[in-house]
């Protein structure tokens, strides 16, 4: 006997099954992606690991030469007993302290540096994360203006077709609504493939696990952040740069003190009434040839020097880079502007009017249809411009290449 249960289960089952696999899809907004992007990005960790190599080596700065054991047996060295005394000692050289406390700074400095060129490469992601969010956003819209005229103009065109084959309308009609339902239909798939080809781009970046839609927001205009150079990782890596010439060039300076050497031993041989004769020995080392020393101050005050303009030439570019990008944002801003204040009744004011005209036999068929699409034709031209302010905002709010 049939279990009709058992049957309707596994239907049940069966017919749940698309959902379960569309559960498996995570939904994420931008701080989400972003975070995503922070934590498994390969090309980010990668970087963090060579920031902390770069620590770990702050303790080599105090590289101490190692200790020296020895054992000399001089004939010379006659005791008392008449026999000559074989030494056994330690000896140990170093340069003079300040020396070992400048390198340390130096690879401290080396440290912040690589900190500061780290940083720039997060802001890098993140800037290219948000961008990529919002130009999904800006493809998703465009997708749905470009549906919408795929559907109009594939009624119109099959309209078209009805009224040839009565005729009452002309072949011109007929192969208008061809044409353009063919070209919204190539510029729909270039949309949709372009929205793709952008959520592709973003799984590089963020290099998560699974797959995944952004959370649907409306497209705004961003927010500019003000210009906080304090904090800026730019900047930043300029003036940690200047600090390790600076240091660096200190240390030069330091290597022209004498090293220091100390050396303990004693010494006793294995005949009668021998004794044991303990010494110790201090030396400095003192450079007679100062010129090659001299040469790499030198080279490392103009390093500094060179440092120095590269931090001034930096900032003004980075300023001079920002306020070109207000320019272009205000270029953005005016067509905004128009859209929000005349564009969009314009828009609305073309489809009501035109389907009203239409309705009492004032315009033909392709008329309206043209009327539709210019009102359409409004609302890409904003979003063109919406995503170009965009777009432009965030580099301006993840500025680090002047």
């Amino acid at each position: 006997m049939i279990n009709f249960l058992k049957i309707g289960i596994l239907i049940a089952f069966i017919g749940l099954l698309p959902l379960v696999g569309k559960s498996q899809t995570t939904v994420i907004d931008l701080e989400t992606a972003m975070q995503a992007a922070i934590e498994n990005n390969r090309g980010l960790k990668a970087s963090y690991q060579n920031l902390e190599a770069t620590r770990t080596m702050v303790g080599a700065g105090v590289n101490i030469e190692k200790t020296q054991v020895f054992y000399r047996h001089d004939q010379n060295d006659i005791a008392e007993n008449g026999i000559s005394n074989r030494v056994w000692g330690l000896s140990q050289s170093a340069q003079f302290p300040t020396v070992y406390g400048l390198q340390r700074r130096v690879l401290r400095d080396m440290s912040e540096v690589r900190y500061q060129e780290f940083e720039m490469e997060k802001t890098q992601l993140l800037k290219e994360v948000s961008q990529t969010y919002y130009t999904i956003l800006y493809w998703e819209e465009m997708e749905n203006n470009f549906h919408f005229l795929d559907s109009l103009y594939a009624q119109f065109s099959k309209a078209a077709n009805l009224r040839f084959m009565t005729g009452e309308t002309n072949y011109l009609e007929k192969v208008t609504a061809e044409t353009k339902k063919r070209e919204m239909a190539v510029k729909l798939a270039q949309a949709m493939e372009s929205k793709r080809q952008t959520y592709q781009r973003l799984e590089q970046l963020i290099q998560t696990e699974g797959n995944f839609v952004i959370k649907q927001i409306p497209l705004q205009t961003l927010p500019v952040q003000d210009a906080i150079w304090t904090n800026h990782p730019g900047i930043g890596l300029y003036q940690k740069n200047l600090e390790l010439r600076k240091d660096n060039m200190q240390l030069e300076k330091n290597r022209l003190l004498p090293d220091l050497s100390a050396e303990v031993f004693r010494g006793t041989n294995n005949g009668m009434n021998s004794k044991v004769y303990p010494g110790v020995q201090f030396g400095v080392a003192i450079p007679l040839w100062f010129a090659p020393q001299k040469a790499k101050i030198q080279a490392s005050r103009l390093e500094w020097n060179q440092a120095n303009f590269a931090l001034e030439n930096y900032s003004f570019q980075l300023e001079n880079r920002r306020h070109q990008l207000e320019i272009e944002l205000q270029k953005f801003q005016e067509a905004i502007s128009f859209y929000q204040n005349e564009g969009k009744n314009l828009s609305r004011q073309l489809i009501n009017q035109g389907t009203l005209a239409f309705q009492n036999g004032e315009i033909d068929f392709l008329q309206y249809v043209l009327l539709i699409e210019n009102s359409r034709n409004i609302e890409l031209d904003y979003l063109f411009n919406l995503q170009g302010y965009n777009m432009t905002v965030l580099e301006i709010n993840y500025l680090i290449q002047p």
